[in-house]
């Protein structure tokens, strides 16, 4: 089974919003076995919806539109549907009356654009919009492809899909299984990787798709496997994911889901250590790594932001000599920062960054990207220095991946047996 996903609004195609909806969207129609035959963005154009809704109902068994359906004039998809299914517009009595009541507890009035909004083709199935005022409609094409119209807020469109169109489409066909297991590996380049688990590779049944997804300092390899039955073939994937860990197990971090800092915080965790932080050139995107994962605060004890030579001094007690002989960029000042740290927190370890984001500021010693970073153990100190690209965001975020991964190796070593 074949799906089309349409996303509509010149908003998306302007750029001014990231259409994270086809995402979700994709996400839950492949857990339930159908393939994303094609993703599209288009304007709010009544000819250009036509358009695109006519190829992909003769493409597709589903199509899944977003977008349009708010109660002004830029927002025409319902009216364009309704014309092309050849349907006049009707008042719904129900979800009338619950817009009307959710305007209501709002403190907003209700008016003839909120009303205009329970006017919805008669041919349609009403999809009920529990958290909004724009419902949902499901149509059936003269060729059996099914048609969902959806609203565009996300949050809205997340409840209707596991409300309303999962259950329907569940019901409506007989669904084969698509199954995608993903390893997250770490500490080996693509292309290394690449050629370490050739033969596995090679020798994978032909049902049996493999993806390469490079992140920075990470590699996630994706085992697919489409239109399957299911518990045999799962068994047969999750059999040669094993055979997988006999290769390169140093290098697995864990299955899908599993980060270099899920893996920090769950070693920390388990044994009860204490973390401190201490950040220049990432800025605390660090620190928000681990404050984004519940059960920080078991281990975290300190996330520091000393972004000017100053506040090194003063809040981590790194020697102002240091700076003035290496420079506040070089292994001696990450390592007096990764110490500072864990002794002004009492922390078991810590770790440091103190590098060159850019874009000015570099020089031929020292580029930009250049990033010396820390850990701070109960063994001792290590540093290492990663030239981490050329533009800001790109250095913030492998900076910050290689510095987890310095921590994570630490403790790994110490602390398990893999």
């Amino acid at each position: 089974m074949k799906a089309s996903i349409v996303t509509i609004g010149d908003e998306i195609l302007i750029g001014q919003i990231v259409d994270t909806n086809s995402v979700s969207i994709a996400r839950k129609l492949n857990q339930i076995g159908i393939t994303i035959h094609r993703k599209l963005s288009i304007g709010d154009s009544s000819d250009e919806i036509r358009t695109t809704l006519r190829e992909e109902i003769s493409s597709s068994g589903v199509v899944i539109v977003t977008g349009g359906l708010g109660p002004t004039k830029d927002d025409i998809t319902k009216f364009t549907l309704a014309e092309m299914f050849s349907s006049q517009l009707v008042y719904n009595e129900t979800e009338g009356e619950h817009i009307r009541a959710l305007l209501a507890r709002r403190g907003i009035a209700f008016t003839e654009l909120n009303r205009s909004q329970a006017m919805l083709p008669e041919c349609c199935t009403v999809l009920h919009n529990a958290h909004g005022t724009a419902p949902g409609m499901w149509f059936e094409a003269e060729n059996g492809t099914i048609v969902v119209s959806l609203p565009g807020v996300p949050f809205e469109m997340e409840h209707l899909m596991d409300d309303e169109v999962v259950p329907r489409l569940k019901e409506r066909f007989e669904l084969k299984s698509i199954i995608h297991l993903t390893v997250i590996t770490r500490g080996i380049p693509e292309s290394i990787l690449a050629e370490r688990i050739a033969a596995w590779e090679d020798a994978l049944p032909e049902y049996m798709h493999l993806a390469y997804l490079p992140a920075p300092n990470i590699v996630r390899l994706r085992l697919s496997a489409y239109d399957i039955d299911g518990v045999e073939e799962e068994s047969a994937m999750r059999q040669e994911i094993e055979k997988l860990y006999a290769i390169i197990g140093d290098n697995i971090v864990g299955m899908e889901g599993s980060t270099l800092e899920s893996a920090v915080h769950d070693i920390l965790t388990e044994r009860g250590l204490r973390l401190a932080i201490a950040e220049s050139c990432t800025g605390g995107a660090i620190s928000s790594k681990f404050t984004a994962m519940a059960g920080a605060s078991a281990y975290l004890m300190a996330g520091v932001v000393s972004y000017s030579n100053d506040s090194k001094c003063k809040l981590l007690g790194v020697d102002p000599a240091l700076i003035a002989e290496h420079g506040a960029v070089s292994e001696q000042v990450a390592i007096a920062m990764a110490e500072g740290a864990k002794r002004v927190s009492g922390a078991d370890y810590a770790i440091s960054t103190t590098g060159i984001a850019g874009p000015t500021g570099g020089s031929k010693e020292k580029p930009v990207g250049t990033v010396w970073m820390a850990v701070a153990t109960p063994h001792g100190t290590h540093a290492i220095m990663r030239n981490s690209g050329t533009d800001r965001g790109q250095i913030i975020s492998r900076a910050s991946a290689y510095a987890i991964e310095l921590l994570y190796e630490h403790l790994k070593s110490a602390y398990t047996n893999n």
